[in-house]
């Protein structure tokens, strides 16, 4: 794993400067693909530009998010907000949850942790890539969705998995054991033994499926400002038509609101009409997230961002018109999450009567223009952009510029404008 064709979205990345008798420097400037060696000499040579009374610059990029393993076990962000328990647990990671970037995971269209904290067990599991012998990996690199990194990527969590991860191997090395055969209560019995775990982990088990009744109570919970979100995703298929039936009961429009919310969330569009209307109400765009890397926390969508992308996820042509006049409305100084959710929207959607009015945005001035194809252009793009070490701007343009030139091209283009930029 590393992205996919979900959206374009990767944790911000740094490189840091070195500052005699810094104790503490932390970068969120750009975004690399750690696969391409070009990519990251690219940052290497600009970032020179950017530290020009630095002593020195870091020997290696700051990426947060890299290539993962498909492992036995692969954690999602409802795992951790579900709390979820396991047999073998070899690390707790303790963080709020820090994106450095926009998420993707639906859930975070319905709640967000914002700053609370979070303790999250990593299982063994997750350290074994599926079909391989003989390998564990640990660190960034282990079998979770992007939108989980954020909880337990944090550097005295990495140094316990780490350190959890070498003992095992080392013993596994020492008995001439393949890395399924560890005796994992061994392991945390020791992890115990020294403080890394606590004694708790010892009778802990795997979290058993939650009841229907549980998902009842959740659902009735639900209308109280999307409390239990997080059970209603882990359990689609029960929680839909009981969403269905709470939707119909609903007398307050807010609590319709939230219902036929989750249902489009779901895939479900018994509820189309209500979103339709509750888009409609606006007459211009709400206030919105203009995309940061450093401190971001929160939700990355307005609460007019939420409702367009949950129209989106209906898949029902009803919904564009409403979405195409909302569009028209954006402008090259709109915040990013309206050019993303516009573009998600009707790139879910797919009907070719979007390409029109996507390609006059793209086409309109300031719009387009952002690629990056050199180190000159990289250069030139970072120096002109506000915010140093923590800038946002470059990748703000570029990403509005994709996203859009995607959701074009995936509504059919219009005059080859979409594959052009692609």
């Amino acid at each position: 794993m590393y992205t996919d064709d979900t959206e374009p979205a990767v944790q911000g990345t740094g490189l840091p400067p070195r500052n005699l008798g810094a104790s503490y420097t932390n970068t969120d400037f750009t975004i690399t693909d750690d696969t391409d060696v070009l990519d990251i000499w690219h940052v290497f040579v600009y970032a020179k530009k950017k530290y020009r009374d630095a002593f020195d610059q870091a020997r290696l990029v700051d990426s947060r998010e890299r290539r993962r393993i498909v492992g036995e076990f692969t954690m999602t962000i409802l795992d951790q907000m579900l709390e979820r328990t396991y047999s073998d647990t070899i690390c707790i990671a303790y963080s709020n949850f820090d994106t450095h970037g926009f998420t993707v995971d639906p859930y975070l269209e319905l709640a967000h942790p914002e700053k609370r904290g979070f303790y999250v067990r990593i299982p063994y599991r997750c350290l074994i890539p599926k079909g391989l012998e003989g390998i564990l990996v640990t660190g960034l690199g282990i079998s979770a969705h992007r939108d989980a990194i954020p909880l337990i990527r944090m550097q005295p969590d990495i140094q316990n998995q780490g350190f959890a991860a070498g003992t095992a191997a080392a013993w596994l090395a020492q008995r001439d054991l393949d890395v399924r055969r560890l005796d994992v209560r061994e392991l945390q019995r020791f992890l115990v033994e020294i403080g890394n775990l606590p004694e708790t982990v010892l009778s802990e088990d795997e979290m058993p499926p939650l009841s229907e009744a549980r998902i009842r109570e959740a659902v009735e919970n639900l209308k109280n400002d999307y409390r239990d979100a997080a059970v209603i995703l882990a359990y689609p298929e029960i929680a839909r038509p009981i969403l269905r039936e709470a939707y119909q009961r609903a007398e307050l429009p807010e609590h319709r609101l939230i219902y036929a919310h989750a249902l489009a969330v779901l895939g479900d569009n018994a509820g189309l009409e209500t979103l339709i209307a509750a888009v409609k109400s606006y007459d211009s765009w709400d206030r919105g997230w203009n995309y940061v890397g450093m401190g971001q926390f929160g939700s990355a969508l307005s609460r007019l961002d939420q409702l367009i992308v949950a129209l989106g996820r209906t898949r029902d042509r009803r919904a564009l018109p409403v979405i195409v006049e909302k569009l028209r409305l954006l402008t090259p100084e709109s915040e990013f999450s309206h050019h993303r959710a516009v573009a998600l929207a009707l790139e879910m959607i797919g009907d070719p009567q979007a390409a029109q009015p996507l390609a006059e945005l793209l086409t309109s001035p300031g719009m387009t223009g952002y690629v990056h194809r050199t180190v000159q252009d990289a250069m030139r793009f970072d120096q002109s952009s506000p915010g140093g070490v923590n800038q946002v701007k470059a990748r703000r343009d570029s990403l509005v510029e994709l996203s859009l030139a995607r959701a074009l091209f995936r509504c059919g283009d219009y005059g080859g404008i979409g594959e052009q930029i692609l």
